[in-house]
């Protein structure tokens, strides 16, 4: 029995500190990622609040692990991730399914870097795609200009993240 609790805290500890959730991949940092875009939309339509899309690599790389480990586990990113947009994950690296048909609708290349759409619930980018963000002060940035652009208010905590030197 003290083994069995000794190898369950330390397995605690590890997660706790690696950026992987039980729930998510260390790839997709601490968000609660839904998976239906279309769901998403509809919100979307019936709220005005738009959708986040991530596509993203999982497994993926050390780069894609890093950035979800140090920018997408930040408590206020996250936090502005799930109350100010309905975040939808969309893995890049899988064949058939949800997945393959939504990265040929919106034109995004397979086994990518991550890259983050911002959209309305008609599902059109609210800002232009822009590849190569991946730092905390890069994708708060996006998010506000997303939110501006949509009319939405933008809550100072996530306009204070755009100052964060990462």
């Amino acid at each position: 029995m003290k083994v069995l609790t000794i190898v369950m805290t330390f397995t605690i500890v590890l997660t706790a500190f690696s950026g992987q959730t039980i729930e998510n991949p260390v790839e997709v940092g601490d968000v609660q990622w839904g998976r239906d875009l279309d769901a998403a939309l509809k919100n979307s339509a019936e709220t005005g609040i738009p959708v986040l899309v991530l596509f993203q690599e999982v497994p993926g790389c050390s780069g894609v692990r890093k950035f979800g480990q140090e920018v997408l586990t930040h408590p206020s990113l996250v936090e502005a991730i799930e109350n100010e947009f309905y975040p939808v994950l969309v893995y890049n690296n899988r064949n058939g399914g949800m997945d393959e048909i939504l990265l040929k609708r919106f034109n995004e290349p397979a086994w990518n870097y991550q890259v983050i759409r911002f959209l309305d619930a008609e599902g059109r980018d609210i800002i232009p795609r822009k590849d190569r963000i991946w730092t905390l002060s890069g994708v708060a940035s996006r998010m506000v200009e997303a939110l501006t652009s949509a009319n939405r208010p933008v809550p100072k905590y996530l306009k204070d993240l755009t100052q964060n030197q990462n």
